[in-house]
């Protein structure tokens, strides 16, 4: 996914920047200026061909259970996977001569088959994860998640169970990890089928590969996640995708400027369509509450075919998202909920609305909705009344800013820039190797949960109970034999 790259070009470009030489494997293009150590080998954007084909509409993705999402997940990464293989571009690297220090890739967002070229390469690997709080990741890093109170991206609950939703989120992890393990296996088919370089026919098996990462990064931070432990090679850097501030095109400065009475932007990020998602009745529910507003409204749609709107409303098919909400007259950003725009607000200390769709929003906005400085609305709910109650809610009360302004407070309080920091591990690994690496990675699942020490120990106990009843059962019958023999001597 495009958002995807969005939040992991920085580290990319600046490896380049520092002098080393890096060789990218793309769809999306880095924005120019390019480094000169930095080579890019471009391959087709298969993602938009083929979602209608894999994966439902977004709502109704994002209404499925967990093992229907993991399903559809893994079916969709495997397509995906598959049709960017057979390119010229990913073939080139596969069948390189070339020599590599490390391998950094995206494998625990559904492309596993790609911790091939670690074995190719013979280089440590350096996983990228674009999304918090994954069973899958925890489960392949060594620390399998406990479900009383840690939760996977694709769940709603919060890290504050009750008994019910404990045994609700054992099923969530439980129906993940098997779906999970079972696309691992099937992945293990595209690996072998495309990653068919000189010598890969000792290369060991794709779990074993998945699971011998040096560092994984994720795009987390407590303060707009859970606190969770995580392996020692497992880092936070969440905010990676922020950069430093752009001037805005003059029209659009000018039309923040002018807005005395402040500023709602709405947006729902790179892949969810406005223009296509909602219904006229929808559209004209937004367009009657912002009507009534005298605040002036950001809105992105896509497309030039524009809905009439208010006079307050000004429309695009594309913002400078990050450059706007750190404007001084935001008051509101209306969103999808998706990590990277979640980040962006906490480090605006701007206020959220937020419409799930599917993955990780929902788990988001429930996060958001109990620090406090945010609401969430369902997108089959949106009436005007609902609209209109969320956003004067968040626009009059001064309890939601005053919590914004304290999730930046701890967002922004850490000793380097996520992107720095993530350069910094990616760079200890190049100096230290697996050092960070924990021992549980290469045990097997019954070890780490000690499952054939507690058989053992069991099966001590179920042997004392049998040798114990044996010998009593033993003892209390020779009493009884030998009791009438007393008797008749007397």
């Amino acid at each position: 996914m495009k958002s995807h790259h969005i939040a992991f070009q920085p580290i990319v470009r600046e490896l380049a920047e520092r002098g080393h030489d890096v060789t990218y494997l793309t769809a999306v293009p880095m924005e120019k200026p390019l480094p000169k150590s930095l080579r890019q080998v471009l391959v087709p954007n298969v993602l938009n061909s083929l979602e209608r084909d894999v994966i439902p509409g977004f709502i109704s993705f994002g209404k499925m259970s967990t093992p229907m999402m993991s399903f559809y997940f893994g079916k969709a990464g495997r397509a995906m996977m598959e049709a960017t293989l057979k390119t010229p571009g990913a073939q080139s690297i596969i069948h390189s001569d070339e020599k590599y220090d490390l391998v950094i890739h995206e494998a625990f967002a559904i492309s596993e088959a790609v911790v091939a070229l670690q074995h190719k390469f013979n280089a440590p690997g350096v996983a990228l994860m674009p999304l918090a709080d994954s069973s899958w990741l925890h489960e392949m890093s060594g620390l399998t998640d406990n479900p009383a109170y840690m939760i996977d991206f694709k769940t709603d609950f919060t890290d504050r169970l009750t008994f019910f939703q404990r045994v609700h989120n054992l099923y969530h992890l439980v129906s993940t990890l098997i779906i999970s393990y079972v696309d691992l296996y099937r992945m293990q088919g595209l690996m072998d089928t495309y990653f068919n370089y000189t010598g890969w026919e000792g290369r060991p098996s794709i779990a074993r590969l998945l699971s011998d990462q040096a560092l994984i990064l994720v795009n987390s931070h407590h303060s707009v996640g859970y606190n969770f432990p995580r392996a020692p090679h497992v880092k936070e850097v969440g905010g990676i995708n922020l950069r430093p501030t752009k001037p805005l095109p003059k029209d659009l400065e000018q039309l923040l400027n002018d807005s005395p009475n402040g500023v709602i932007y709405f947006s729902l990020g790179s892949n969810i369509d406005m223009s296509q998602v909602s219904s006229k009745g929808i559209r004209d529910a937004f367009s009657n509450v912002f009507a009534k507003l005298k605040q002036r409204v950001l809105w992105k749609w896509t497309g030039k075919d524009y809905p009439t709107v208010p006079s307050n409303v000004y429309m695009s098919d594309w913002f400078p998202q990050q450059d706007i909400l750190v404007h001084k007259n935001v008051q509101l950003f209306i969103t999808h909920g998706g990590q990277l725009s979640t980040t962006e607000a906490v480090n605006s200390a701007v206020p959220l609305i937020g419409i799930p769709f599917f993955a990780d929003q929902r788990k988001n906005l429930n996060q958001i909705t109990t620090a406090g400085f945010g609401l969430g609305l369902e997108f089959e709910n949106l009436t005007e009344s609902s609209i209109s109650w969320a956003v004067n809610e968040v626009l009059n009360n001064d309890k939601y800013e005053k919590q914004a302004i304290i999730q930046q407070s701890i967002f922004q309080d850490r000793p380097m820039k996520p992107v720095e920091e993530s350069v910094y591990w990616i760079e200890y690994v190049l100096r230290h190797g697996k050092a960070l690496q924990p021992a549980s990675v290469h045990m097997p699942l019954y070890q780490v949960l000690l499952l054939d020490v507690l058989g053992a120990i069991a099966a001590g106990l179920f042997l004392v109970f049998v040798i114990s009843k044996k010998l009593i059962g033993g003892v209390l019958s020779f009493l009884r034999r030998d009791k009438p023999k007393k008797l008749k001597q007397k």
